[in-house]
């Protein structure tokens, strides 16, 4: 009989072994299978919903320039992100999902020079110097030319110019309160500023030349954080 009890333990074991095994397979179980991202509307004056599966979050409808949406889980082997102009409900097109297992993206809805919406899709991946933060450039204000970002204190990242639709390489930069403000290089006319804002020690952001508001010849710009 003591025998027999081993035995059957033993057998239970391999069950819950097996059983553990299968929950690899399953999507909504593991994060094997997934990425984080968040949406961010830099488009000229378009209010833009973004839809994680046919459903709308809470905080994700109508999102005007320079709003973000809360960090969402996607499926990376089917993503079901859908988008649509707040204003007349149209689906918005263009946007083809590339993401990576277990990756973190920040998408960017921009206005092309024809006045399409297009999307970029950045990856967030980069560890800051410790005690820093980790910072890079977008370029979504059509015409704007090769943008350079500068700091509260003068040029940032050796002057590195980002050309319109691209993103800058991360670097890193002290945390703590800073503005950042655009122009085209040293002597040019500041594009667009960003105003007070505060960057967190380990913490990645986005900094995003947009183009003006309808009626406005003013370029606008904002900071998002990754997830």
């Amino acid at each position: 009989m003591l025998y027999r009890s081993l035995a059957l333990c033993a057998l239970a074991s391999v069950v819950v072994v097996a059983a553990c095994g299968d929950d690899n397979n399953n999507v909504t179980g593991t994060t094997n299978s997934t990425a984080t991202v968040r949406f961010v509307n830099a488009t000229g004056n378009t209010n833009i919903s973004v839809a994680n599966n046919g459903t709308v979050a809470t905080g994700n409808s109508a999102l005007g320039f320079g709003s973000s949406s809360s960090c969402m889980t996607v499926n990376t082997s089917s993503p079901s992100l859908t988008f649509t102009n707040s204003g007349t409900s149209a689906a918005i097109s263009g946007f083809t999902p590339n993401f990576a297992n277990n990756g973190n993206y920040t998408i960017i809805a921009y206005t092309d020079a024809s006045g399409n919406t297009q999307f970029a899709t950045l990856d967030n991946t980069f560890t800051a110097t410790t005690g820093q933060a980790g910072v890079r450039v977008f370029n979504g204000a059509s015409g704007s030319g090769n943008i350079v970002l500068n700091g509260t204190n003068g040029v940032l990242n050796g002057g590195a110019s980002t050309a319109f639709g691209n993103s800058g390489a991360f670097f890193s930069t002290p945390s703590g309160s800073s503005t950042f403000s655009f122009n085209t290089g040293t002597g040019t006319t500041s594009l667009a500023s960003t105003g007070n804002v505060t960057l967190t020690a380990g913490q990645n952001s986005t900094v995003v030349l947009g183009p003006a508001a309808t009626g406005s010849t003013a370029r606008r710009a904002f900071v998002v954080t990754g997830c």
